[in-house]
Order: structure tokens, then sequence, then C-alpha cells
């Protein structure tokens, strides 16, 4: 579990600029490692943008069940929607090397803001689910979707079908990422509970000095 720990109002209140950046290096580097790993949560320390344009055509997952990323692509911006496509394509691709992914996920959060992609098998169902849950509408494209569906129809069966489930979520009650962790109801742990308390201090103290939160 990774999670690197931000505040974007107290950033904004002592230097007035916000620059969040990660490096394609590192999301290379991380892909790498995870292929040994059964489960993988990394917060903010790299893109799954990066993660997944990063990867090799060989490169297998073989014990990876459980993957939580996050992105900064993740904004209700119009202009980057196929940024977006391309990124939730290049996952469908990874998960093609993921023989035992159960759940993955590609979620953001900050203030006013939280979105979540989520990935799971029905087995009961016979069906794949991709689920947006968040404070704005996403247009999740055709290719998208199909590219999802031939994940599980290659992993299970070719009767298997892929079913889209869309949630809004009201970004009023979003003060924070840490509001947005809980509010997305991520699947696993991915921050230990002792930080967020911490974060949930640092909102507090902003809003005793009057501080928008």
């Amino acid at each position: 579990m990774v999670f690197e720990n931000f505040n974007y109002e107290s950033l904004a209140v002592f230097s007035k600029v916000i620059v969040r950046d990660t490096d394609r290096a590192v999301a290379r580097a991380l892909g790498f490692t995870s292929l040994k790993l059964e489960h993988l949560a990394a917060s903010f320390l790299v893109d799954a943008d990066h993660f997944f344009s990063g990867m090799e055509p060989n490169w297998q997952w073989s014990n990876l069940t459980w993957l939580v990323i996050t992105s900064n692509l993740f904004t209700p911006d119009v202009d980057n929607t196929d940024d977006i496509g391309d990124m939730l394509r290049g996952a469908a691709a990874a998960a093609m090397n993921m023989p035992r992914l159960e759940t993955l996920e590609i979620w953001n959060g900050r203030k006013r803001l939280a979105g979540l992609f989520k990935y799971q098998p029905l087995r009961d169902t016979r069906k794949g689910r991709i689920t947006w849950r968040g404070t704005w509408e996403l247009a999740i494209g055709p290719s998208v979707v199909e590219a999802w569906a031939a994940v599980v129809r290659q992993k299970y069966d070719e009767n298997w079908s892929l079913e889209l489930v869309q949630e809004r979520l009201d970004e009023a009650v979003i003060k924070s990422h840490a509001d947005a962790i809980e509010r997305l109801m991520l699947s696993g742990q991915v921050i230990r509970p002792v930080s967020l308390q911490q974060i949930r201090g640092e909102q507090e103290a902003l809003a005793y000095f009057g501080v928008d939160v």
C-alpha cells in the first residue's frame, strides 16, 4: 500500500501554485515491481495513465488479484474525454495479462471532486461489471465497453456479458480526498486509518483558521 498524502487547500494558501505531476519512470518501475504482487494500492504516487501506458506487451501479473491506483485524468473536463478513454482501454489491455484479477479500481479525489472506475467479475450471474461512481457523469464510450467485455470473455467464457453501472455523488459533501475515499466506497484499504485521521485533522485545522474546506 502506497499513499502519497497532500493537501490542496494548504498548498493554495502558502504557495498559491498547485502543481502535481507524476514521473513516468516511477510508474514504469512500479509496474515492473507489481508483476510479482498479489495486491497493489498506489494512490497519488503515480498516475494510472502512466502505469498502463508504460507496460510491456509481454508483462504478466500472474498473481495480482486486486489493483487500486489513482489518475489525475479523472476530472469533469470535457477536453480530456479521449485521454480517459485511452487510459481505460490501456487498463483493459493490462487486465488481459492479469489472470487472477478480481478487482481493478482507478480513482481520484479532492475537494468537491470524486471519481471511481471499477471492474469486477460477478460469477453468480456470469457477467462482468464496470462501474462509474463520481461527482460528475463520465461518458464511457462503446470502445471502452467493448475492451472490458473482451476481458471477461477471455478470462471466463464467451457467453459472459458486461454491464455498465453509473452512480452519481453529491460534490458538496466532498471536502477533501479523505471524504472522496469514504464516499467512493473503495473495495479495500488504500490508506491506513491513522493517516486518514491525520487528513481529517488537517481539514479541521484549515476550517478553524477560516480556510474554505
